[in-house]
């Protein structure tokens, strides 16, 4: 599925196939979303062409 946004050269998938993976590790620190066209976790929704809200993890415990 192709993503026609405005804004989707900083999206996670473009910023990869452009090599910049600096901006792509600072963007999937602590995700929040996923992107239901190829999976990637983020943690804005900007960052994705189709964010799908990821859980919460609760506490795990000892």
């Amino acid at each position: 599925m192709a993503c026609n946004k405005e804004g989707h050269s900083e999206h996670i998938c473009a910023l990869t196939a452009k090599g910049e993976i600096d901006k792509v590790h600072q963007l999937t620190l602590h995700p929040t979303v996923e992107c239901g066209n190829c999976g990637a976790k983020a943690k804005d929704i900007d960052a994705v062409c189709d964010p799908i809200q990821l859980p919460e993890a609760g506490w795990l415990g000892d």
